[in-house]
């Protein structure tokens, strides 16, 4: 699809590296898990192996994934507004949805606090950091069905000057599995960036704590010793929506049907954090499915 569009994208490839001999078996694990999911071209690397392919990068063993890549991820959005676009969708920016109301057998959408209205048999809760608060709207106890989301923080670093590498580089992840530990990513046009981290906050705000520097400098030394604590510069933020709070276990994306719960016709995607912009389209053709019983 990127190439039929002209999306940029580049195949870099993926290092998830053990830093010692007690992390090994987690990459067992890991790669496990993809080849139960369809994954079956990740393989092996020695200290020698990855040293060859990465010769900054420190670690006791290496998964490589041949297959991983970036996207321009702005461009990929616009490809979908035009393709929505061009097939008769209605896009309006700058809507808040302050009101869902049962009509017979359709929902009334209120916007902007009645500034206009209209009229749906399905409605795609797809609202992102506040998909709890659309579901809320439509009349679900967030809290009873286990919809309240919580806020995230993933904060980036840029480091200057910048380590060379190829792929992206990712530590063993986190046992608790909040996130996938500081990694080094690249972009399209061979930017290195570490991170992100996870900080549970309160509210949406997106500046980067310049006294988190050290915390990420322990991280990234741990398989990229080159990179020295002075070199590393706040760089970017984001927030993702998270189902489960600190120390609660791992909750995936909730992407439901809710007729069971006397909403016919309205489908929610809750918690949809960062994977789902890799997953989108499958995500998409499986909530079509859902919506086609309705308009077919």
């Amino acid at each position: 699809m990127c190439e039929q569009r002209d999306i940029p994208h580049r195949k870099t490839g993926k290092l998830i590296v053990a830093a010692d001999d007690t992390e090994t078996p987690e990459l067992s694990k890991i790669r496990q898990r993809a080849e139960m999911n369809g994954i079956d071209d990740l393989s092996f690397l020695s200290r020698k192996q990855l040293r060859a392919m990465e010769p900054e990068v420190r670690a006791h063993e290496a998964l490589f994934s041949p297959s991983t890549g970036i996207i321009d991820t702005h461009a990929l959005m616009q490809s979908f507004f035009i393709k929505a676009q061009s097939g008769g969708a209605t896009i309006v920016f700058h809507s808040d949805v302050t009101g869902i109301h049962p009509c017979n057998g359709l929902y009334e959408i209120e916007v902007n606090q009645g500034e206009y209205r209209f009229r749906t048999r399905v409605i795609i809760n797809c609202a992102g950091l506040h998909a709890d608060r659309v579901a809320s709207v439509a009349g679900i106890d967030i809290d009873e069905r286990g919809y309240r989301l919580m806020y995230c923080k993933g904060s980036y670093f840029s480091a200057s000057p910048s380590p060379k590498l190829s792929h992206l580089v990712y530590p063993v992840p986190q046992e608790e599995q909040v996130g996938l530990g500081i990694h080094a990513t690249l972009d399209l046009a061979g930017r290195v960036r570490f991170g992100p981290d996870t900080e549970y906050v309160g509210d949406l705000e997106y500046t980067v704590d310049e006294e988190k520097g050290d915390a990420f400098w322990q991280s990234v030394q741990r398989y990229l010793p080159c990179v020295q604590k002075q070199h590393l510069h706040p760089d970017t933020s984001g927030i993702r929506p998270k189902l489960q709070g600190p120390g609660d276990p791992y909750r995936d994306f909730v992407i439901t049907e809710e007729s069971a719960a006397g909403y016919p016709g309205l489908i929610n995607l809750i918690g949809i954090e960062s994977p789902g912009l890799t997953s989108c389209i499958p995500i998409a053709r499986y909530v079509s499915r859902l919506v086609g019983s309705y308009l077919n």
